[in-house]
């Protein structure tokens, strides 16, 4: 009983050091390098020594309307096209799999995801995280460094401004040459995924 307890206790701080390792950009960081300037904008840069993305658009919708989306994990394969899992595992432990295409591996990651408002803004932000029920697949390659942010940023009643950011480390077999062309492509598919799925609700 106490290996089990010493176990349990060193999984926990693992745990906890993975989650805090991983620094989110601040959502006034400058000099993106702009893979897409117009809408929805698109760009990345290097911050604390991992690949970061950001893309932002303006949707003509409450706050509300957008987080009944983008706060609810779980729903994520039913609202982007590639995530194919989307599954609770634990309290805000979510396992999400993503399908790349050709020959190219699945990717996917298990995160811990946390909200919280600063004034009537909304973020919620995600960082990997390791839970014993999850292994690693032998047909996807583990995001480990896995984080990312949702910020919901107010303009008026009816109206926000979406930023998304992630690392857009893919690892394993992901050809280099071809990164940009892949955070260009899944920041604009995000996005206009999330519009679609918004306006289809409330028009």
């Amino acid at each position: 009983m106490q290996m089990i307890k010493i176990k349990f206790f060193l999984y926990i701080i693992l745990v906890s050091l993975i989650f805090s390792e991983i620094k989110i950009p601040p959502l006034d960081l400058n000099n993106w390098n702009i893979l897409n300037k117009s809408r929805p904008w698109v760009g990345y840069q290097n911050y604390d020594n991992l690949p970061w993305c950001r893309t932002t658009d303006i949707f003509p919708y409450s706050i509300e309307k957008i987080e009944s989306y983008i706060g609810n994990f779980e729903t994520y394969s039913s609202t982007f096209s590639r995530m194919i899992a989307s599954d609770l595992i634990d309290t805000n432990i979510v396992y999400l799999r993503v399908d790349y295409p050709l020959f190219l591996s699945d990717r996917d990651y298990l995160v811990e995801y946390q909200s919280f408002k600063d004034g009537q803004n909304v973020f919620y932000q995600w960082r990997a995280v390791i839970h014993k029920t999850i292994p690693e697949y032998n047909n996807a390659v583990r995001l480990v460094n896995a984080a990312g942010e949702w910020a919901l940023i107010y303009i008026t009643a009816d109206s926000t401004k979406v930023s998304y950011s992630w690392n857009g480390e893919l690892l394993g077999d992901f050809p280099n040459f071809s990164l940009n062309t892949a955070w260009e492509t899944g920041g604009t598919e995000i996005i206009n995924e999330l519009r679609h799925a918004v306006e289809n609700n409330y028009k």
